[in-house]
Formats: C-alpha cells, sequence, structure tokens
C-alpha cells in the first residue's frame, strides 16, 4: 500500500489537482512538487541563498524568477504558481513550517531594495504564527558542510511517506529511502542548533536578552 501511495505520488495525471490549471507553463516535476506539498502536515527547509518560497512575496518572486526565465509571460505564470503554494498563511489546519534561512539570504538585494524591506518585513509577519518557526544561520557560526546546499523535508501523516526534495537547475530530485531520509533530519537539526533562536511570538523584541533570529532580521531590514 505504502509503495503504491509512492508511486501515485510521483506520477501525476496533469489536471488533477489545482496545479493542473497550470499546466500550460508549469512541468511535471513542480506539479509533483506540489502534490507532495498539499498531502503534507509538516515541512523543514533549509535555504542559503534565497528566501524559501512558502515565505515570499509576490514581487520577490517575481524578481527570482525573472532572473532565470526570459518570457514575461511564462515567467508571470511561475510566480502566481508559487504563491498559489503557499498554505504557510493559511486558515484551518496549517501546515507545521521549520525554515532555517542562511544570513546570506538577508542580505542579497533581490528585485532593489524597496522589496527587500517588504520581503523583510513579510518574514517577520510570518514567523510570529505559531505554527511557523524561522531561525537564521548567522555568519559567525562558521562553516557546516550541509550549510551551502538547499533542501526540503516533507513530513507525511505515515513517517514511510516522507520525502527529501533537492532542486536543481537540470533534474530535481525526490528522495524517499530511509538511509537518505534520516541523514537529512540529521543535517536538519544540526543546522537548527547552529543557528539561532527561532522567533518568538509571544514575546517583545525588547524583552530579549541575547541576539535571535528576529532582532538580525530586523537589524538587516533596517540597514536598506
Amino acid at each position: 500500500m505504502i509503495e503504491a501511495e509512492r508511486t501515485r505520488i510521483g506520477h501525476i495525471e496533469s489536471g488533477r489537482g489545482w496545479w493542473g490549471e497550470y499546466s500550460d507553463t508549469i512541468g511535471p516535476a513542480a506539479r509533483d512538487l506540489a502534490e507532495l506539498e498539499s498531502r503534507s502536515t509538516v515541512l523543514r527547509t533549509h535555504e542559503p541563498m534565497l528566501i524559501p518560497g512558502m515565505l515570499q512575496t509576490e514581487e520577490y518572486a517575481r524578481a527570482v524568477l525573472a532572473t532565470t526565465e526570459a518570457d514575461t509571460h511564462r515567467a508571470s505564470r511561475y510566480a502566481q504558481f508559487r504563491l498559489a503554494r503557499q498554505r504557510v498563511p493559511a486558515g484551518g489546519s496549517p501546515l507545521m513550517y521549520h525554515a532555517v534561512i542562511h544570513e546570506t539570504a538577508l542580505h542579497t538585494r533581490v528585485g532593489g531594495p524597496a522589496v527587500m524591506r517588504s520581503q523583510l518585513l513579510r518574514l517577520i509577519e510570518v514567523s510570529r504564527m505559531p505554527h511557523v518557526t524561522v531561525q537564521v544561520f548567522p555568519f559567525e557560526a562558521g562553516n557546516y558542510a550541509a550549510h551551502t546546499q538547499s533542501f526540503v523535508i516533507y513530513g507525511a501523516p505515515a513517517p514511510e511517506l516522507d520525502t527529501v526534495y533537492l532542486e536543481h537547475p537540470t533534474q530535481s530530485l525526490f528522495l524517499r529511502d530511509g538511509k537518505q531520509l534520516d541523514e537529512y533530519a540529521k543535517m536538519f537539526e544540526r543546522l537548527s542548533e547552529l543557528a539561532l533562536p527561532p522567533v518568538d511570538p509571544e514575546s517583545a523584541p525588547e524583552s530579549h536578552e541575547s541576539r535571535d533570529s528576529l532582532s538580525l532580521v530586523e537589524h538587516v531590514m533596517y540597514t536598506l
């Protein structure tokens, strides 16, 4: 049964689910990703260079996609698709979301200062949600073997269906082998240990005794 479910996730019929609306532009791998996200209950992501897609503003997403897609219509469709995937701020039973973002992503001025200021403000707002954990991996934490690699761990209702997603320019990978899942889970745990403490939605910034992820995001935002 589990193997059959894995096969079904890996081979999605065009047009199934809301993502079918974008089949004119979005390839099978991206639609597979949307299907995977729709079934996940927990998402852990590490991003070394950019703000994760789930947390991007529309202007930031469009600026990112403009660097990889010359066709303005296709870039617009990709941006719409990315925004449609954002389940984090949704009501009902929201996705439990944990992101570790390298400080580099905060300083990379995607779209210019105004776009970045809006994006960092959005990051602060979303990080205050109780089902969202955002941590920043600061420059002073030094080097860690996994900190240059972007990856996402999708947690399913049944642990046997967990998936690691690796995005590459030519071919994205979906890893479901138990040993590989364990390795990426350990890498994420280590990244989280080395990163600054997450934003605490219950406390005011001025009450913090030491620097945390929120204070670093705010500092970068005020320098734009």
